[in-house]
């Protein structure tokens, strides 16, 4: 697994960071149309957990063919990737995770899954006019600044590594503090009570729960806007 993917400034178009979309691509698809995403000049983003729970998780794959959009890992990749048959692990994916897709994925397209979510960073860094933007799938343990954070993962710190897939202190509330280091940092991972986007100091929390449509969606924020 990579650790960390870092993009230029896109001088020629804008960027975007949809939430967790759980399979539900056909409202990724709308949400671009809605905001007039431009392939051919414009980047999508995701902070991971592309695929379970809702009712397209193959599509996946086709999404991360596109070269204008990038995903870290979120815990339900981590799941895909380690998870074995006959194991409670596995079980506990299938039966209460929303990985029941993977039981009618024939064995040639779950090698290409693994390899491709095996390339996902663990974060992002991408670079804007306006600033500098983190983007991973869960949260940064409190006492880490962003570069303490990127150098940590670099070290293969499993603690850290784990936290920035599952950890849930600042969505929790357990944490109220920023991210020294960076602009802004984006994460996913835990479904906001309210379904509305939460800052905690210049972290935003997006995971509005695209999988539980009507009373959740998915959302898509141009990254300039985090600066508004």
């Amino acid at each position: 697994m990579a650790v960390i993917a870092r993009f230029a400034e896109n001088t020629e178009g804008s960027d975007f960071i949809a939430g967790d979309i759980h399979g539900c691509f056909d409202q990724l698809e709308t949400a671009l149309e809605r905001a007039a995403f431009n392939p051919e000049i414009d980047r999508c983003f995701s902070v991971g957990d592309l695929i379970d729970r809702g009712p397209y998780s193959p599509a996946a794959l086709e999404w991360l063919d596109h070269p204008w959009f990038h995903a870290c890992v979120g815990n339900h990749e981590e799941m895909a990737l380690t998870a074995r048959p006959d194991t409670l692990e596995f079980l506990d994916w299938i039966l209460i995770n929303g990985g029941q897709w993977w039981l009618d994925v024939d064995h040639s397209t779950k090698s290409r899954f693994t390899a491709a979510i095996s390339n996902l960073p663990i974060a992002m860094e991408v670079t804007t006019k306006v600033g500098q933007v983190g983007v991973l799938h869960a949260d940064v343990p409190e006492q880490l600044s962003w570069p303490a954070f990127v150098t940590a993962l670099e070290r293969d710190d499993r603690q850290v590594c784990e936290i920035a897939v599952w950890g849930r202190q600042r969505a929790s509330g357990q944490v109220t503090s920023g991210i020294e280091g960076i602009d802004r940092v984006v994460c996913g991972h835990t479904i906001s009570y309210d379904r509305n986007v939460h800052i905690v100091g210049n972290v935003w929390l997006i995971d509005t729960g695209a999988f539980l449509h009507p009373n959740g969606h998915l959302t898509l924020l141009r990254l300039e806007d985090l600066f508004v």
